[in-house]
This record gives structure tokens, sequence and C-alpha cells, in this order.
């Protein structure tokens, strides 16, 4: 499988890595290691550390480093759920907003990491496009 197409559920885009959001995490975790115990400890701190980057980034974490980095938009709720996800956000001083991602009740996907992946991707591709036009005539 190619490195686009591990990116990309039913042509949606996956959830971001821990990498991708913090590009430091494996030099904090080699750099935490070298001060708790020398070069055994930092090269397994690295381990762990590429290991961590290499995992997806947990549901609200991806849509909150979205919002804020292609929208400069406050998330101020994020509710969960296996199937769905609610965010609220604020989108100018004292105007808040929400959008959902709901997954359709015959669309089953094999893990949870995917139902997540699907959502985010939906919420961020489909619904936020949805809104943002009422959101520059209501601002």
């Amino acid at each position: 499988m190619s490195s686009s197409q591990e990116d990309m559920i039913l042509g949606l885009p996956r959830r971001p890595r821990v990498g991708d959001a913090s590009a430091g995490a494996i030099l904090g975790a080699l750099a935490l290691g070298l001060l708790t115990g020398g070069w055994g400890p930092a090269l397994l701190g690295g381990l762990a550390g590429s290991a961590l980057a290499n995992q997806r980034q947990p549901l609200e974490m991806a849509i909150r480093d979205h919002f804020k980095k292609h929208y400069n938009f406050d998330v101020a709720f994020v509710y969960p759920a296996p199937r769905a996800v609610k965010v609220t956000f604020l989108y100018r001083p004292n105007a808040y907003w929400t959008v959902e991602s709901i997954m359709p009740d015959d669309l089953q996907l094999p893990t949870p990491d995917d139902n997540a992946d699907w959502l985010y991707g939906n919420l961020i591709k489909v619904e936020l496009p949805r809104v943002l036009p009422r959101l520059r005539r209501a601002g």
C-alpha cells in the first residue's frame, strides 16, 4: 500500500500522525533519556518516541490542531461518540458554532481507529466546508 493510500480512508484523510503534530517528539524523548540515565535510556526513549510518533493523533487532538492551523478557530468542546463527533468552536469573539460528523448506519469499519479516522476526514472535508459559507454570512 502506498503512503497516500495509507493516509486515506474511503476517500477521506485519516487523522495525522502524532509525529506530524510535534516534530520534536523523538528529540524530546532522547533528551529525557539522556537526562535520566545516559545513552541506554536515551536510545530506549528515542525508540519509544519513534513508535509514538507513528501513531495517529487522538481524535480530539487532530480536530483541535486542524481547526487552529487551517482556520485559526479555537475549539471549545469536542463531544466524541463511537460513531459520531460534535465540535463547538469559537470563530470570532463571543461567536460559537457547532458542527458534527455522523457515520451512516450502513458504514461498518473494522476498528474503532478506522471509525475515528473516518469521522475526522468527514468532519474536515465535508461537514466543516458546508458551514464555512454560513459563518462568513453570520460574521
